[in-house]
């Protein structure tokens, strides 16, 4: 017997499975956003959504092909207004004023620029265009970062229905036979596929960020679902026979392993690699084995992903999509990010927003009162929605409705940063090119030199203040984002593996080699993603060099971030007179992660005479808890992450004397 319907209107059906389906690939992202550890490549869930899509909007568009002999781009696009824009609409007014409200001036300046882009589905050109300096942090957390997939998903909504008509039209002008799984639909769509796949791969390697946002980098998971979709209402696929027992046995099968490339992808996979590329083909190939998976099974006959509660969930994945980012990025922005609970509040208030939007805002558009709207009307209400959305946003941004202050004081202290970043020791990842800034002569009797990342590099105003003019001339070798630990690693910014940091690091131990300094005074972030091996054998390989190149190395661990944006949170703390509270913004529990390093990092230094560890940690943090305002009213942190520059300096006294509890001090003045 012939498991299942036949029929162009296969798929016409309701499928459950893939509202389960939908439920798992929200899951892995939200989970993966909200910070659980399980699965550091939930991200995935992404890429199976572009599979579906491109699954089920093949499928529509070719059933009203065969049915009417074309495809009405009005209707389609007055569908696709109707089922996203409304919830997309609220989601972005809400999160406006959400953040109006909960965020500084500069917070919500920064955190809110991609609205009026989200607002016309083109926030994905946005994040790929944009270019964000090393020591900007806030714009990282965009609140609508996430709708850069919507932005694709719209622009293939674009192109889609064209390309199909194309295909088709090629297909009737060669007498090509009427089925769609023939004719040019099946090359035109593998060739789409190929040709979207090779430029993802070079997009990927060459230019991370166009290769991640840019829709043409996308259209291969698109084009495999639509592929998945020709094969199973192709002729021979109709005309399949399988006995029940083979039927459940080999949908089971491809379900199981559908189900292993996902999740595994989520569980095995992290940010640090690049992305697409190669990698993508995993969960892709796995969302289009569920697909098919699923397909034929007859009425009644419940399959693993048709279980109420996923079918429930996946009926609200979109709504969830929508709303989980702006809740969770706003609750990070407060200072709750490491904290579970705390994430686990953020993603039931979400999941509740989620469920409301679903009801009162979804429904009523998408099956409700308001599903028959003409096809004109939908398409002008939305261009003025878009318009409204755009202009009330950007009179929020620029005009705050209540401002606290009439200037933000945080301006001054985000710009609070040694004086080497107005001169050109630190080119990022702009080059290798070796270029030190010099303080002093040669004639000098002493050099000291200062060496590592911007975690390091933030404690230079303590390197002349205490190794005085004309005594001592300071040199300055600073890479941000440049641990000084000899290994490689994937900088997820430049979305590769940092090899320039490599060659400048190399290029730089060879000129200290020449150089023979009297102090090497070396520092980097501790937030790098080595295991305890790479931190240990990495830091003693540079270390090893130093110590024979140098007369004396002090080592500063990397200090504890604060998890929140510090100016920020002081100025929204600001009592009416300007007065500073100190006792608000205080990141709890902050060194677990730095005490790990630091234990490295002796362990590496205690094979060598004349490396010594110089911990500073104490200075900035009490017991773990780090504010972003010290006990004598300085602020502390210019970010999240990087200490003031009067914080650094206000501390001279105290280093000095630290430095002179070292034996061996007859070096310093």
């Amino acid at each position: 017997m012939t498991v299942g319907q036949s029929g162009p209107d296969l798929e016409a059906v309701f499928r459950p499975d893939l509202q389960g389906l939908r439920a798992i690939a929200i899951l892995l992202v939200v989970l993966q956003h909200a910070g659980v550890p399980l699965v550091p490549g939930g991200f995935i869930g992404v890429d199976v959504f572009f599979v579906l899509s491109g699954y089920l909007i093949t499928g529509l568009l070719l059933r009203e092909m065969e049915r009417t002999g074309r495809i009405s781009l009005l209707r389609f696009y007055a569908r696709r207004l109707k089922r996203l824009l409304p919830a997309l609409a609220v989601m972005l007014c809400s999160t406006f004023g959400a953040a109006s409200w909960l965020l500084s001036e500069a917070e919500a300046h920064a955190q809110l620029a991609s609205g009026p882009f989200a607002a016309t589905w083109t926030s994905n050109l946005y994040f790929a265009l944009r270019s964000v300096g090393y020591f900007e942090e806030l714009p990282t957390r965009d609140l609508f970062l996430h709708t850069w997939s919507l932005g694709v998903e719209e622009q293939f909504y674009l192109v889609w229905p064209m390309l199909l008509l194309l295909l088709s039209e090629l297909g009737a002008r060669t007498q090509a036979a009427c089925s769609p799984a023939s004719g040019w639909l099946l090359p035109g769509l593998s060739a789409a596929l190929l040709i979207s796949f090779l430029a993802s791969v070079y997009w990927t390697l060459s230019s991370p960020q166009l290769g991640f946002y840019l829709m043409p980098s996308r259209i291969w998971q698109f084009s495999l679902g639509a592929l998945t979709y020709l094969g199973l209402s192709s002729p021979l696929a109709q005309s399949s026979r399988l006995t029940p027992l083979a039927y459940y046995s080999a949908a089971g099968l491809a379900i199981l392993v559908g189900l292993a490339l996902i999740v595994g992808a989520a569980i095995g996979l992290h940010p640090n690699i690049p992305w697409p590329g190669y990698w993508a083909l995993i969960p892709s190939l796995g969302a289009a084995l569920i697909i098919a998976a699923g397909h034929g099974r007859p009425e009644g006959r419940r399959g693993p992903l048709a279980h109420p509660a996923l079918v429930w969930l996946g009926d609200r994945s979109y709504s969830l999509y929508v709303w989980h980012w702006p809740a969770l990025a706003l609750g990070f922005s407060l200072g709750m990010q490491g904290q579970p609970l705390a994430s686990l509040g953020l993603t039931l208030l979400s999941l509740l927003a989620a469920i409301l939007s679903y009801r009162f805002v979804e429904l009523p558009f998408w099956k409700g009162r308001f599903r028959d709207a003409s096809p004109r009307r939908v398409l002008l209400v939305s261009l003025l929605v878009m318009l409204t959305c755009i202009y009330a946003m950007l009179q929020t941004v620029d005009h705050p409705t209540e401002p606290r202050t009439t200037a933000d004081p945080s301006t001054a202290w985000r710009t609070d940063v040694p004086m080497i970043y107005r001169m050109p020791c630190d080119a990022w990842y702009q080059h290798d090119r070796v270029e030190p800034c010099v303080f002093g002569t040669k004639s000098s009797a002493r050099t000291v030199v200062l060496l590592g990342d911007s975690i390091g590099a933030q404690w230079f105003s303590m390197v002349p203040g205490i190794f005085t003019e004309p005594d001592w001339r300071t040199i300055v070798l600073t890479k941000s984002s440049c641990p000084m630990v000899d290994e490689d690693y994937f900088y997820e910014r430049i979305g590769q593996v940092f090899h320039l940091c490599t060659s400048w690091r190399n290029s730089v131990l060879d000129l200290l080699e020449e150089l023979h300094p009297d102090i090497v005074i070396l520092g980097s972030s501790s937030t790098y993603g080595f295991d305890e091996s790479a931190w240990v054998e990495g830091s003693a390989r540079i270390l090893a060099r130093l110590s024979k190149a140098a007369g004396r190395v002090f080592v500063i661990p990397g200090t504890p971030s604060l998890g929140f944006d510090g100016p920020g949170c002081v100025t929204r703390h600001l009592a009416e007179d300007g007065t500073i509270n100190r006792t608000v913004c205080v990141g709890k529990n902050r060194e677990q992660q730095v005490n790990l390093v630091k234990d490295s990092l002796r362990r590496a230094a205690g094979r060598f005479g004349n490396v010594q560890i110089l911990d500073l940690n104490d200075l900035v943090c009490t017991d773990g808890n780090c504010s972003a305002v010290s006990d004598d009213g300085v602020v502390v942190f210019r970010d999240g992450q990087h200490l003031t520059d009067s914080f650094v300096r206000s501390r001279i006294p105290m280093i000095r004397k630290r430095l002179e509890g070292f034996d061996g001090r007859s070096q310093s003045p």
